[in-house]
């Protein structure tokens, strides 16, 4: 009985441990520097101490974190009780809860069970609730608990009219759609995610913590001689670096995302990845709030794109913006297919207004203005190397003349299409039944040139999304904010 107050398996207490024990990293990492400079005999003996108490303490703490929680499903709610020192309870409503996703770390793997994450709309970044250990079987009585059947006398006359075509059917059932990231696709999106900054910025946040451990002034102050004498050393040490750090990008792109399936189900996608932790989630079709497709610097040559879902209820990751990957690597000119096999009220059209040529200035202006307001006090007080800075000025151009040409918009009887660039080039897809406001702005110097900036808002996991395009021919504006409000007669403008 679903009703009945239950405990997750034992193995949460594992958990629990070693999430403190990542948490604690630095602190345990310090002090075992200080406890191995320390002498031997009385302090060595307080030293011991402390590691075992500590050690011994984050056990008990999960021991008696995992006794005092309590799960339960009663009068349509998802009920938690839980709390070491002070008792808590938390009531979540099946009406609120939009996915239920499950993941297999190596613990969970190690004893065959999964981690449930329960998402609502508009949760925010983290879950609603989580059960760290439940076996798989629990989870699936879970989903159906608080998923399949919350809806059960609105579907009703859909799950009939299913069941009644299941049953007058004869015909053997048809395959799912089904997607599978191949290895070598996989290889592709960490060649050219730019993961590498990311390990490089964890490697100096990591070896920053030891400042005052490792003596770095007197290895600089020892190696320096050589290195002033040796262009081609520096050059190489920094070759080896960068490339060490992009293969590690690459092993870890794989691995998080290896194995990577999406299978349409009825109204549903699920969609599996991970080696070492797995992770299945379920979004709904009828939660997609809009579809974006992504190509940063690197795939954009290749005609490569990744492939977003803004749906509601999805906390998705901060490596994807809060957004939850469908496709991790399409052609371009495949995308269409996909879209039309696992979400076919998404429609991407190549028939795109872009931006008037009086635009193209001021998108110049925004990038290259300012990299020259950097760069003449750079160039004036680091002189002669200094002038290398107004390298900048150009890259802020054809950085600025990109986001121009690749602007744009499309409107359909029911989708619209905005097309945008920061660095990456990003296409967003959204239903006008998706879209929560649309906003029509006008700056002083855009209302001089005849310009409006269009911006849609939709509801997404973090409470909501803005997707804008700058500078758009005032006709354009106005058009579009007709279609939105329903102003404008019924027809196609595509």
């Amino acid at each position: 009985m679903m009703s009945e107050k239950k405990r997750m398996h034992p193995a949460a207490i594992v958990v629990a441990f070693f999430k403190q024990l990542r948490e604690l990293l630095f602190p345990i990492i310090i002090f075992v520097f200080f406890g191995s400079s320390s002498g031997e005999g009385f302090f060595g003996i307080i030293y011991i101490a402390v590691m075992v108490l500590w050690f011994a303490g984050l056990i008990a703490i999960g021991v008696v974190s995992w006794y005092r929680f309590y799960y339960w499903i009663e009068d349509g709610e998802l009920r938690m009780e839980y709390g070491v020192f002070v008792r808590k309870r938390r009531f979540i409503p099946q009406e609120r809860i939009q996915t239920l996703d499950t993941s297999e770390g190596l613990v969970q793997r190690v004893f065959g069970l999964v981690k449930v994450q329960i998402e609502t709309a508009g949760g925010g970044t983290e879950a609603e609730a989580s059960l760290t250990a439940v076996t798989k079987e629990e989870a699936s009585r879970l989903r159906e608990a608080l998923l399949y059947y919350k809806n059960k006398e609105e579907n009703a006359d859909v799950y009939g009219s299913k069941l009644r075509v299941q049953q007058e059917s004869s015909v053997e059932p048809v395959e799912k759609p089904t997607y599978k990231a191949s290895w070598k696709t996989l290889f592709i999106v960490g060649t050219t995610s730019g993961g590498i900054g990311v390990v490089l910025s964890a490697v100096i946040a990591f070896t920053s913590q030891f400042d005052q451990f490792v003596p770095y002034e007197d290895i600089i102050n020892r190696f320096g001689m050589v290195l002033q004498t040796s262009v081609y050393l520096i050059a190489s040490i920094v070759f080896v670096v960068l490339f060490l750090s992009w293969l590690i990008s690459i092993v870890m792109t794989m691995f998080k995302y290896g194995n990577f399936t999406v299978v349409k189900n009825d109204d549903e996608l699920l969609i599996s990845r991970g080696i070492i932790e797995k992770r299945q989630l379920t979004i709904s079709l009828k939660r997609i709030q809009a579809i974006r497709i992504s190509q940063n610097p690197l795939r954009q040559p290749f005609g490569y794109a990744t492939v977003f879902v803004e749906s509601a209820g999805s906390s998705g990751g901060k490596e994807s913006d809060f957004s939850t990957i469908l496709f991790p690597l399409l052609k371009v000119s495949d995308v269409e297919a996909h879209l039309g096999e696992f979400v076919p009220s998404y429609m991407l059209t190549q028939s795109v207004h872009g931006l008037p040529k009086r635009s193209m200035i001021r998108y110049l202006v925004r990038l290259m203005v300012p990299a020259v307001l950097l760069s003449v006090p750079i160039a004036y007080f680091f002189q002669p190397y200094g002038y290398v800075a107004f390298l900048s000025v150009a890259i802020g151009g054809l950085l600025g003349y990109s986001q121009y040409k690749n602007a744009g918009w499309a409107v359909g009887k029911e989708q619209l299409q905005l097309s945008y660039r920061h660095l990456s080039k990003n296409t967003v897809l959204v239903r006008k039944k998706r879209i929560q406001s649309f906003e029509l702005r006008e700056s002083f110097f855009q209302g001089k040139r005849k310009l409006f900036t269009i911006k849609a808002a939709i509801k997404t996991g973090l409470g909501g999304k803005n997707f804008q395009v700058v500078d758009v021919e005032q006709d354009d504006g106005e058009q579009i904010y007709e279609w939105y409000s329903y102003e404008k007669k019924q027809g196609d403008v595509m």
